[in-house]
């Protein structure tokens, strides 16, 4: 169950009553990293509900146990919910962090127990800024780094940014918009993965793309950037070099388990080289 911090709450006390111990409520909230540091309005998980989807008094939503596999993108995506304000409905600091079996608060919805995610409402994608010509559209064939430059500086952002994006999806695919991995779940250029991927694939097919065309997925990949994923754009438009452009990509966009310094390195030489 989710409880709320109120003004005088220890992490003790409530761990007393509801009949669990500190160790254990912290485990279930990442978040809280000392137990002394506590705030009114955090939210917490109450260890030991087995409830999978249920009711949540008082927040006009619901609460959702995460399943193997899950981010908070594709919950969000699930429920037509941004991300950030799921992560703000249950006080976490980071978005990426969450465990399989985490109960969360989805916001603002009284749905019944979800099922595949649903067919997007398609939304008109910015208007370029300038061409995009150029870009590889036929089926399965793949791109490169100087076509997402070029695409992706069409749509406003720097050649730094948009090298950034280009040296996440070299260590994603290699630009190859055929490309599956984690054991047949994740998909395309960005590998989404599970539902965002089949949110991927209805959005491309529903914007006249394959959904296997290189144009089509860094569309979509746009249209992700101006919606679900707006804070990630957020992240890359407040950077000024290419190295740390891929850095903020893939830390806020990708969320892969590993940060590795190589994208932001690739990023950086392709913006020397484009």
């Amino acid at each position: 169950m989710a409880y709320q911090i109120r003004s005088g709450d220890t992490l003790s006390g409530i761990a007393s009553r509801y009949h669990t111990s500190v160790g254990a409520l912290m485990r279930a909230n990442p978040q809280i990293h000392n137990a002394n540091l506590i705030y009114a309005g955090q939210r917490l998980d109450i260890p030991g509900s087995s409830d999978s989807f249920q009711p949540a008094p008082g927040t006009g939503g619901n609460r959702y146990t995460v399943r193997s596999g899950d981010t908070l993108s594709a919950i969000g995506a699930r429920f037509g919910v941004p991300y950030m304000d799921i992560a703000r409905a249950n006080g976490l600091s980071n978005p990426n962090l969450i465990r399989v079996g985490q109960q969360l608060v989805i916001p603002g919805r009284n749905a019944p127990t979800p099922g595949p995610a649903p067919t997007p409402t398609p939304t008109p994608t910015p208007t370029p800024t300038g061409p995009v010509s150029g870009i590889e559209n036929r089926p399965g064939v793949k791109g490169n780094a100087a076509q997402t430059i070029a695409f992706f500086m069409s749509k406003g952002l720097t050649k730094a940014q948009a090298a950034g994006i280009a040296g996440n999806l070299l260590y994603e695919s290699g630009f190859n918009p055929n490309a599956v991995g984690d054991g047949g779940t994740s998909f395309g250029v960005a590998q989404w993965h599970n539902g965002r991927g089949t949110a991927m694939k209805q959005w491309t097919a529903a914007h006249g793309y394959a959904t296997n065309s290189f144009k089509g997925q860094l569309e979509y990949l746009w249209h992700e950037l101006n919606n679900g994923e707006s804070y990630a754009l957020g992240k890359l438009r407040a950077t000024t070099s290419a190295y740390d452009a891929g850095m903020a990509f893939c830390r806020y966009f990708e969320r892969p388990a590993y940060i590795n310094p190589a994208r932001g390195q690739a990023a950086q030489n392709f913006y020397a080289t484009n």
